[in-house]
């Protein structure tokens, strides 16, 4: 077994989906057809960019970055990134884009939905952490 993250829509229109990653992945999340976690278009998801955030999935870690949403994207309710309205996307750059770090049980919520982040650990890495927490020689 390998290390997974699961993103497990808790609140919101899409309650009970569930998508798991065990690859390292970009995964942009948005309305765009492009999108690799694509959001309908309607009534329930207006508050959501076309490109709102994208999460950088290397299982077991995870970062995410808004992408100069309009609505902002907030992780455990705090607002990691909304742009000002009056600017244009040209204006963001990198530097002005931070990304920030997730980890079990944190939530993520874009529009409407809530994500809440789950991390598993394949066998051996649980071995190996449990073996650190414990002072186990390796």
């Amino acid at each position: 077994m390998s290390a997974a993250v699961t993103l497990k829509v808790v609140e919101g229109p899409l309650h009970g989906a569930e998508f798991v990653y065990r690859l390292p992945t970009l995964c942009s999340v948005g309305r765009s057809h492009d999108c690799t976690l694509r959001l309908p278009s309607d009534a329930w998801h207006q508050t959501v960019s076309r490109r709102h955030c994208l999460l950088e999935i290397d299982p077991p870690h995870v970062r995410v970055c808004d992408l100069g949403s309009l609505n902002g994207t907030l992780v455990n309710g705090a607002s990691i990134g909304q742009r000002n309205p009056r600017s244009h996307l040209e204006e963001l750059c990198p530097p002005a884009v931070p990304d920030y770090p997730l980890g079990d049980g944190d939530e993520l919520r874009v529009g409407e939905n809530v994500f809440r982040i789950g991390v598993s650990l394949g066998e051996a890495e649980e071995d190996e952490a449990h073996s650190e927490l414990c002072g186990a020689a390796g």
